[in-house]
């Protein structure tokens, strides 16, 4: 079995601040802010807000990450919310509560889009329970309009198996007149609404029952659209009219890299958006439009005081983590005790060698003690003389140990050393004096 030693637990320690360092390499390559060759946008029909929306933050965003940005026309939020989820587009514009936003994040609200009940004049029309039967336009399948408008039909307990014609977008009241009404859900500047009332052939039926269906849905809330606002010659409504309002939004997926949702908030809210879109939301009210959750880059943006809920959440993680660490931290120290042990140990070994080198080396010289006293050879006397020299200087090189110095046996060896240079120098000199 292989022998552990200092210089194998030094080699392990290495192999695992090495292994710790490539982990954590990939753990920051793969979880580093990345950002896609080409940012999609996803809107709606190319003459609705959505869409001109997005092509007002296009230059924006692309100013502020250096990437082409796409905006797509789409069939409308829950098509939208479809090419999300499955990573066709990076940003979205979706109606509030005509798809569940459970599985995503906000990066802003946008601006307030009324639900509008639009009935042609002289259709007999009056109220809305009139509708069943009708030909309606209620918006294509995977718009978010046509969601709103099926919750308006069903609070109402009308049929919408009974309504013709009513998968068609609601500017074919102007081309086509066997449409009778339709169920609008758009923000005030949309192009295609002013255009239909601006005709004189349209107007607006009160949803009379606003408040209870705001209270009975999160997204929507009761409003007042003003005389007037869709066109004043005559007025368009010709009194204030009673319906529900509810929000649009930019969504982004949950791990949306932050410097896109921060390019996304800036294009929204510090540009010129509202000169084109009046009815923005400002910044200081988007908190307060949005039941559901932000992107984390989001909420700090709204709500820098949160900075302290951030650092809470992070000591917190610390928290959860921490017997992780301890573990890390125990196993450092059990590996820093089992090296001291085997430091300790081969010391203790190398001086245990080193006294067998200092037992050789007093053999040798009690030999040449006794090789000394049988000669009387001159030239034989010196090289035994020069050999106790070196044995008393290799002893002084190869123990360096203060504990081996220390020791007994050293002494006696450097003391034998000393006596049997003086013995041999003395020799030496008394035989070539007598030889003269």
């Amino acid at each position: 079995m292989a022998r552990t030693t200092t210089k194998t637990i030094g080699k392990w320690a290495t192999w695992i601040i090495a292994i710790v360092f490539v982990i954590s390499l990939g753990v920051w390559f793969l979880g580093r802010d990345t950002l896609p060759r080409t940012i999609r946008i996803a809107t709606a029909e190319e003459d609705g807000l959505y869409h001109k929306l997005g092509l007002a933050l296009k230059s924006p965003i692309e100013e502020r990450i250096h990437r082409d940005v796409v905006i797509e026309s789409t069939e409308g939020s829950v098509d939208n919310m479809r090419k999300l989820r499955s990573r066709e587009v990076d940003l979205a514009v979706v109606q509030g509560g005509s798809v569940p936003l459970d599985d995503v994040s906000v990066v802003t609200p946008l601006f307030p889009e009324l639900v509008l009940i639009i009935v042609r004049k002289g259709s007999g029309i009056e109220k809305i329970a009139d509708l069943a039967k009708q030909n309606v336009s209620l918006g294509s399948e995977g718009s978010g309009n046509r969601v709103s408008a099926l919750r308006v039909l069903k609070h109402f307990e009308i049929d919408v198996a009974g309504l013709g014609q009513n998968d068609r977008y609601f500017g074919h009241l102007l081309d086509e007149p066997t449409l009778d009404a339709a169920i609008v859900t758009a923000g005030i500047g949309h192009a295609d609404l002013v255009e239909v009332f601006s005709t004189n052939q349209f107007e607006l039926l009160p949803i009379a029952d606003a408040e209870a269906v705001d209270m009975l849905h999160p997204y929507l809330r009761s409003t007042e659209v003003p005389r007037g606002l869709f066109a004043e010659h005559p007025p368009v409504p010709a009194e204030k009219t009673p319906t529900i309002a509810t929000t649009a939004y930019l969504v982004a997926r949950n791990d949306a890299p932050d410097s896109l949702v921060s390019a996304a908030l800036a294009a929204v809210h510090e540009e010129s958006l509202r000169l084109e879109i009046p009815t923005l939301i400002p910044r200081q009210e988007a908190s307060s439009r949005v039941p559901t959750r932000f992107h984390p880059v989001a909420q700090r943006y709204f709500n820098p005081s949160d900075n302290i809920g951030y650092i809470t959440k992070v000591m917190e993680s610390m928290v959860a983590t921490k017997e992780l660490l301890f573990a890390i931290g125990a196993g450092i120290y059990l590996l820093w005790l089992r090296w001291r042990g085997l430091k300790r140990k081969e010391a203790q070994e190398a001086i245990s060698h080193q006294k067998e080198r200092l037992d050789v080396m007093l053999e040798e010289t009690l030999c040449i003690e006794e090789i000394q006293m049988r000669t009387n050879d001159v030239e034989e006397l010196r090289a035994l003389l020069d050999e106790v020299t070196r044995i008393k200087l290799r002893a002084l090189q190869e123990f360096t140990e203060e504990e081996l110095r220390g020791d007994q046996a050293f002494t006696i060896l450097q003391t034998q050393c000393a006596n049997l240079i003086n013995k041999l120098q003395l020799k030496i000199i008394s035989l070539e004096a007598s030889s003269r």
